[in-house]
């Protein structure tokens, strides 16, 4: 890793007194990739370029439409008709001319990168979660559907990091994750439905059924979720109807204030897992605008 500039130190001088040279070097040398531009990615690059990573590569070349400007904001009128992924690294590297920000293509080799996050079209996630692992590199899910968001992370099966406990000491750790196809999978048992729905969100169970396939109407993920909890044995009454129509009315729809704590959060695990400073969620966390409760929980074969 070559050294930090006198420059780089001035700029991050706050983030490397928090978490110390070692990690920022890392930072630095990092290279992250972002499939899918939302208002929830939109707001994960911005924190990460500012966070002073070394290479983001964006992925998205859908064209902008005037309906995108109501939840991106980086983007306006005079961008309508141009490809995402161009706009907004535009836009990004005005923030932070330090981090080199490039315009990746969908189908791309992964094996470049630390860390490959994949955001929105929930039911592309399974291949490229596959591809992550099978070139050994760390991948996170990511979604917001209007007051609704999620994060899903694998780290692999061994995830080295050191743990914080104390101001003056640390202990090193290592953590094992699991497939995004084997989180699918996952049977979870319980005595009751009450100790289930304490355990796990049942909201986890509905975005895990939109990774198995699609839905555009509450009749059809409802028939998602109920076939998703059947093929696992786990009791459909984990999840009420309230919920699946909830998060139905909420397809298709952007919340800015939503996007933005999920991105936050989803932001501060991809600095976790390059950092390796603290475990990152293992492997699912949740978030409900309505409620809000953001809640985290493995599930695992």
């Amino acid at each position: 890793m070559s050294a930090i500039s006198k420059d780089e130190v001035a700029l991050y001088d706050r983030q490397i007194r928090l978490w110390g040279m070692e990690a920022q070097t890392r930072l630095r040398s990092s290279s992250v990739c972002i499939m899918g531009i939302t208002a929830l990615s939109l707001e994960t690059s911005k924190n990460l370029v500012l966070s002073g990573i070394g290479t983001l590569t964006l992925i998205d070349s859908h064209k902008i439409t005037a309906q995108d400007l109501q939840a991106q904001y980086y983007f306006d009128q005079s961008h309508i008709g141009r490809p995402r992924d161009h706009v907004l690294a535009e836009q990004l590297q005005l923030l932070n001319p330090l981090v080199t920000i490039r315009v990746g293509k969908s189908g791309q080799e992964l094996s470049g990168f630390d860390v490959v996050v994949h955001v929105d079209a929930y039911a592309k996630a399974q291949r490229v979660a596959s591809a992550c692992r099978s070139a050994q590199v760390n991948f996170v899910a990511a979604g917001a559907l209007g007051l609704f968001g999620f994060v899903f992370v694998d780290c692999g099966d061994r995830h080295e990091y050191v743990e914080t406990t104390s101001a003056e000491s640390s202990t090193a750790c290592v953590a094992e994750y699991v497939s995004l196809s084997d989180s699918l999978a996952a049977c979870v048992q319980e005595s009751s439905t009450v100790r289930l729905r304490r355990k796990y969100p049942p909201l986890v169970f509905v975005f895990q059924a939109l990774m198995a396939g699609m839905a555009d109407t509450e009749d059809e993920l409802e028939k998602l979720v109920k076939a998703s909890l059947h093929s696992r044995s786990i009791p459909s009454d984990v999840v009420d109807h309230d919920i699946i129509s909830r998060v139905a009315q909420s397809l298709g729809t952007e919340f800015v204030p939503c996007a933005a704590v999920v991105g936050g959060t989803l932001a501060q695990e991809v600095l976790k897992i390059i950092t390796r400073k603290d475990m990152p969620i293992n492997n699912w966390y949740t978030y409900d605008a309505l409620k809000g409760d953001a809640i985290t929980c493995t599930l695992k074969p």
